[in-house]
């Protein structure tokens, strides 16, 4: 007598049984933390004298959480099946609190203001990170899978960061590590259809916005930062063709300014004018040089490190069809007297003729 089938069935069964099970618990746990956060929020508004307003108008808001995810929000998102791939214990849909990583929340009218319980510490974001990079990266390290999970999380690191108003040498350590991230990712995944790469590029200016000004603070409190000329020569490349680009560099400190990167990057900046492209300041843009090929020699030259590159990658589709324009007005069109297609692509940086 065949036994296998039942077995099989019994065990199935068990398993649906479990989940239920364990579905009907998380939902307890959840209207049970729901009541908590609201005596919690009026527990604060109390402690502050505030009885009207938001909480925020209360106090400096500190964060206590040591949780790579509030507990609350872990649980709410398991009710909404809302668990990514690599917060999940292996070969279930269930939330792993050792990996689940808290989300970026968009400010919007009507949207609970976030409890200290929400924010997670200085050393648990630093940590956060760092499971972010050697264990989620590090599995996917062409980040096809995994780079929008590490996208948003990166960006709800900076916005606990933010809430906070924390503005010490881990949110600058944090921040660099990040805008290296968008950096690489723009490289790597250059050219995928379903990369969208200008929202890359907008979190990188946003981080390098946020580093300038944490790099501006540091300075007035004569705290050094390390790689401060490294960043600002990112922040230079990713406004090419923006002429407040220039002036940010204009003010820079002597030392700052003359860095071997920041010269370089601001090369590229210059090398990058063209007279037939689209620039904010059309007033000058006559004067522009148009030298899109001197632009990618600079761009594989020795003297651009190796990010620098990555980056100024973004703006190759528009660099070509500026230097191509100027080609065409340059060198009208003579039959027999073709330009040959190797060259080309050699002299506007294409990897191949097929490129």
């Amino acid at each position: 007598m065949n036994t296998d089938r039942p077995a099989a069935e019994e065990e199935r069964l068990k398993a649906l049984r479990r989940e239920r099970f364990n579905n009907t618990e998380g939902e307890r746990r959840y209207q049970q933390l729901v009541a908590q956060r609201a005596q919690r929020r009026q527990q604060l508004m109390s402690q502050s004298n505030v009885h009207k307003g938001t909480l925020s108008e209360a106090a400096k808001i500190v964060g206590t959480c040591t949780l790579m995810c509030p507990e609350f929000e872990r649980e709410e998102r398991q009710l909404k099946n809302n668990i990514a791939q690599p917060e999940m214990f292996p070969g279930t849909r269930q939330a792993d609190p050792a990996r689940t990583v808290k989300t970026f929340h968009r400010s919007a009218a009507g949207n609970e203001e976030p409890l200290p319980e929400d924010l997670r510490t200085p050393e648990t974001l630093q940590r956060t990170l760092d499971h972010l990079v050697n264990v989620v990266i590090a599995a996917d390290q062409e980040l096809r899978s995994c780079h929008g999970f590490v996208r948003d999380r990166t960006r709800s690191i900076r916005q606990d960061f933010t809430i906070q108003n924390i503005r010490d040498s881990t949110t600058v350590a944090v921040c660099e590590r990040i805008a290296r991230f968008h950096i690489v990712s723009l490289h790597i995944l250059c050219g995928n259809k379903d990369f969208a790469e200008h929202q890359d590029m907008e979190q990188l200016r946003n981080t390098l916005k946020t580093l300038i000004e944490l790099y501006d603070d540091h300075r007035k409190a004569r705290v050094v930062c390390a790689n401060e000329a490294e960043f600002y020569a990112y922040y230079i490349v990713s406004h090419l063709r923006d002429p407040d680009a220039k002036r940010v560099a204009e003010r820079l400190p002597r030392h700052i300014f003359t860095a071997p990167i920041v010269q370089q990057a601001l090369k590229l900046h210059m090398l990058s004018e063209s007279s037939t492209a689209p620039r904010r300041d059309t007033g000058t843009g006559w004067a522009a040089q148009n030298l899109g090929v001197q632009f990618f020699r600079t761009v594989a030259a020795p003297a651009t490190p190796l990010l620098l590159a990555c980056l100024a990658e973004y703006y190759f589709p528009s660099i070509r069809r500026s230097a191509l324009r100027s080609m065409c007005d340059a060198f009208p069109y003579q039959e027999g007297k073709e330009y040959p297609v190797t060259d080309f692509a050699e002299m506007l940086a294409f990897d191949s003729v097929d490129e």
